[in-house]
């Protein structure tokens, strides 16, 4: 029998946990989304992220996606959740952002706009000696900040 919280979608394999782990670091954070389709398009088609795994948590009446760029063993990731009776979320004003480190801001954000998203912030640089950011609005709200990583 499944433990509480896992269902026969879970992937044990995906997870870490082993000797070979002994530090603490960030794994995942999560948002709630109203639609897996719009959010797909936009972090996985727009921003480029793959689908690492899909599950459904029936004690919680949610279905989750992770997503990312590696998997949970070469980065954090981000976790997309649908819950099942829930059609609208209401945004706190606690969450900030998140961030994704990109090779050439100045196209993804072109590409950003060219999918019909909003880019709230054009590329510029915050602080003396930084990096170039843009802010864009995912399908549900959130703020993404986007920072370049390459220089030149």
């Amino acid at each position: 029998m499944a433990d509480e919280g896992e269902t026969k979608a879970f992937n044990a394999d995906f997870w870490v946990w082993g000797e070979d782990e002994v530090k603490p670091r960030l794994l995942h954070a999560m948002i709630r989304v109203r639609d897996f389709e719009e959010s797909l398009r936009f972090y996985c088609d727009t921003l480029g992220m793959n689908v690492l795994d899909k599950f459904d948590v029936e004690s919680r009446r949610a279905t989750g996606l992770f997503i990312g760029y590696g998997n949970y063993r070469e980065s954090a990731l981000l976790e997309l959740t649908q819950k099942w009776d829930v059609d609208e979320y209401t945004h706190g004003d606690a969450f900030g952002h998140v961030a994704i480190g990109v090779p050439d801001l100045p196209g993804l954000v072109k590409k950003i706009e060219a999918a019909g998203y909003e880019v709230i912030d054009q590329p510029k640089v915050l602080m003396t000696g930084g990096p170039m950011v843009a802010f864009a609005k995912d399908p549900d709200g959130f703020a993404v900040e986007l920072i370049q990583i390459q220089k030149g």
